[in-house]
């Protein structure tokens, strides 16, 4: 009874019993009584331990994988040192990156690619087409991929070939006309002794001026030969033709033409003509080109007789490029009048021989329906000339 009235004394509040007038609020704690420690405790500091180095056995393991060199090796190596040290994931990786900087991975063996790039790289169209297609049909399981290079191909070769079309539309735009001019001339010479003494020279020039719009052509020809001591051959043609392009392949033309060949009976023969032609042909390799006008004719002859007409023009132009070093070539051009008929015709093949340098075996033919007395209806000539071209 003693203790507890000496409990009671010190205000416990656990054994008071609260008066009826008490406040009905939850009873709070004596302050003196209270726990300093318990009441703030102190938060404990949490130490993290790094983890262990990567053990010698595997370091030793990954080295000897890198030193055999065999990419499949190491590879497996590290992947499964990663698995079994998931704590040293970036050091594994860096003796991994080491590894490929001193070690690039190879590509595989590609046979079709590199066949197709080696086509590519020749930049003739024909070939890849060619190697493209054997390829699909040897590898169908790579064909779309196969498609894909040579869409790519073909597109950059477009360009390409459209850039340089404007670049060379640019420079032709610019162009003085007496610049851009192409040409080539032409020489050779014959000397026969025993029954027949002849000695005969032939020389030629020709020029050929693409533009724009605009295309010229000029063409000079000296024949000259003595047999037996007269005159056997003695003919002279400059001619000038201007061509307006119309379309890609319809154009018109002008044509002015001056002749002297006394032996066929005339000291000088003019032909005017204009009308307009059309390319039938006109690819690499060959070319088909036919024209057609009204034309006026003037002739002098030896005798002193004159004659003028209104006549019409028709003619052609054919070229065939036979092979790289090998070219036929033909020239002709009919007048119609109301009495006579003249064809000029010119077939020429011409072998290259270096450089600019070619051979050409030419045979011309003029044939008139209605001679001077004592001039035969056909008139030939067969050279063998050098032609330089510029």
């Amino acid at each position: 009874m003693t203790a507890l009235l000496r409990f009671a004394a010190l205000g416990l509040p656990a054994f008071a019993v609260p008066p009826a007038h008490a406040s009905s609020d939850p009873a709070q704690p004596n302050p003196a009584l209270v726990d300093p420690v318990l009441a703030n405790p102190v938060p404990e500091s949490i130490v993290v331990l790094p983890p262990p180095p990567l053990s010698e056995a595997v370091r030793a393991m990954i080295n000897a994988a890198i030193a055999n060199g065999e990419d499949a090796d190491v590879e497996t190596v590290v992947k499964v040192a990663k698995m079994a040290n998931p704590d040293h994931v970036a050091e594994i990786d860096a003796l991994l990156a080491r590894y490929r900087s001193q070690h690039p991975p190879v590509a595989p063996a590609d046979p079709v690619g590199d066949l197709l790039a080696a086509a590519i790289a020749s930049g003739k169209d024909a070939d890849v087409e060619a190697v493209g297609a054997l390829a699909k049909t040897t590898n169908p399981d790579l064909a779309t991929e196969i498609e894909a290079r040579l869409v790519a191909y073909r597109a950059e070769r477009q360009r390409l070939k459209d850039e340089a079309a404007a670049a060379a539309r640019e420079k032709l735009a610019r162009a003085k006309f007496y610049e851009n001019w192409k040409g080539e001339g032409q020489i050779g010479a014959t000397l026969s002794n025993g029954n027949t003494d002849s000695t005969g020279l032939s020389a030629g020039v020709a020029l050929a001026r693409q533009g724009i719009d605009w295309n010229h052509k000029v063409r000079a020809q000296a024949d000259y030969q003595r047999t037996n001591g007269q005159t056997s051959v003695e003919r002279f043609v400059v001619e000038v033709e201007p061509q307006y392009k119309v379309s890609e392949r319809a154009f018109a033309y002008g044509l002015g033409r001056w002749e002297q060949d006394r032996i066929l009976g005339y000291d000088t023969r003019w032909n005017l003509s204009g009308g307009v032609g059309y390319k039938v042909v006109d690819r690499e390799g060959l070319s088909l080109s036919l024209k057609g006008g009204p034309a006026w004719r003037q002739t002098d002859f030896t005798s002193g007789r004159h004659d003028s007409e209104i006549t019409g023009l028709a003619g052609l132009d054919f070229g065939w490029q036979l092979s790289p070093t090998l070219r036929l070539t033909q020239v002709a051009s009919t007048i119609v009048g109301e009495s006579k008929t003249a064809t000029s015709s010119l077939t020429a093949l011409n072998a290259k021989l270096t450089g600019a340098l070619s051979a050409r075996l030419a045979y011309s033919a003029e044939i008139d329906s209605n001679p001077p007395p004592g001039v035969e209806t056909v008139d030939t000539l067969t050279r063998l000339t050098l032609v330089y071209g510029f």
